[in-house]
């Protein structure tokens, strides 16, 4: 790897992540804060990106127009309907695109994939590294347990985050089912009350509790005849998805075009 500093450019820089983003980078030995993006009309635009994050001023002032430059990386934890113009901006310019934005759409999906044939982007609903490795293991302990265990996924945030189950929680799911030769989709249950049937063997479960101030909670459950598994994790500080994240920006700052996740970073 480099031991040049790398500019990161924070879009969404107002947002929780936004703040968490900027402080990480402050306290970075390799990571200079290029820029800071927030939609227009904000009250945080003009201010300084410091002051935002609770630190001292930093001289780099929030905008609200994205303008990359070569050998800078975006991070972005916006929101979806931003997601466009972001890609387009990246590939123009030809720098990296860490997203994390949740809620996408399958076109927006087919825009990083698209984005992927010029520049890198990794693309995550959740950049922890501990989520990463549950996503791993869950795969592997569905495989191994067959298709006579169920599994249902319970998830909990606070009480601003908008989708319901969450992206991390949907890709659980799809861990579970891509590893027994299941579409997610087809068998994918988030309103069982809806239903009014019982369980069927094949669905894998997932509900989604907002309150309170919960960073996020994730709990995939297998449970068979008599006994019952469970993968928990739990994120006390909003700081490890940041931390993730710019581990993420760190790689790809030296990777070729493609479209990348948080397993192609950890190297699993």
């Amino acid at each position: 790897m480099s031991t040049r500093m790398i500019p990161i450019i924070v879009v969404g820089a107002r947002g929780r992540m936004g703040t968490a983003l900027i402080r990480e980078v402050m306290d970075s030995d390799d990571l200079t804060l290029g820029s800071c993006v927030d939609r227009s009309g904000g009250p945080g635009i003009g201010q300084d990106a410091g002051r935002l994050a609770g630190r001292p001023d930093l001289g780099v002032l929030v905008d609200d127009e994205l303008h990359p430059r070569r050998g800078n990386v975006v991070v972005d934890f916006s929101l979806p309907k931003a997601t466009a113009n972001n890609v387009d901006a990246c590939v123009e310019a030809g720098v990296p695109l860490i997203i994390g934005t949740t809620g996408l759409s399958e076109e927006d999906e087919q825009l990083l994939a698209a984005a992927g044939e010029h520049i890198p982007v990794v693309y995550a609903a959740n950049f922890s590294v501990g989520v990463t490795l549950l996503l791993q293991l869950a795969g592997t302990a569905a495989a191994a347990l067959g298709p006579d265990w169920e599994a249902e996924i319970f998830e909990l945030h606070h009480r601003h985050k908008r989708d319901s189950p969450s992206g991390t929680a949907l890709r659980i799911g799809q861990a579970v089912a891509e590893a027994t030769d299941r579409v997610f989709s087809e068998v994918a249950v988030t309103d069982r009350a809806s239903l009014g049937k019982v369980r069927t063997r094949p669905e894998i479960g997932a509900v989604g509790l907002r309150g309170g101030t919960s960073v996020g909670e994730h709990t995939l459950m297998f449970l068979g005849e008599g006994e019952r598994i469970e993968l928990i994790h739990r994120a006390s500080d909003r700081g490890i998805f940041a931390r993730g994240a710019l581990r993420a920006a760190r790689w790809a700052a030296e990777a070729e075009p493609g479209l990348y996740d948080m397993f192609d970073v950890l190297g699993l």
